[in-house]
């Protein structure tokens, strides 16, 4: 590679070879599933003690930049201890059902029209 210099093109590489070793906050999935992957013995152990899916995110997120939510953290957890279900023969943990979220009432009700209580 032919090599070109103007001034401050030495910080430019400092500051992208610094770019290229910190994993960006978006996106990365390969990233996030091999930070479970790593963490899975901690994970399991808070899990069985009894600590919610959100402490442990919070644990996880207090020393590491990355964005990891609730349900990332769940599905990702999840795929790790099947994997090591298969492995090791050690029963995986349950995971939690989704909950279903009605929507909530907005506005005022709507007029509900009976044929019955008409007066005629």
């Amino acid at each position: 590679m032919a090599e070109f210099d103007m001034p401050g093109i030495g910080r430019v590489r400092m500051a992208l070879t610094k770019l290229a070793n910190e994993p960006s906050v978006k996106g990365n999935e390969d990233i996030k599933k091999a930070l479970i992957k790593a963490l899975y013995t901690e994970i399991r152990a808070a899990r069985i003690a009894g600590h919610s899916w959100n402490k442990v995110r919070e644990a996880i997120l207090a020393d590491v930049s990355i964005r990891l939510s609730e349900q990332a953290l769940v599905r990702y957890f999840a795929e790790v201890d099947k994997e090591y279900e298969e492995r090791t023969g050690v029963k995986a943990l349950p995971m939690r059902v989704s909950q279903i979220r009605r929507k909530k009432a907005v506005g005022r009700p709507r007029k509900i029209k009976d044929e019955a209580c008409t007066d005629v």
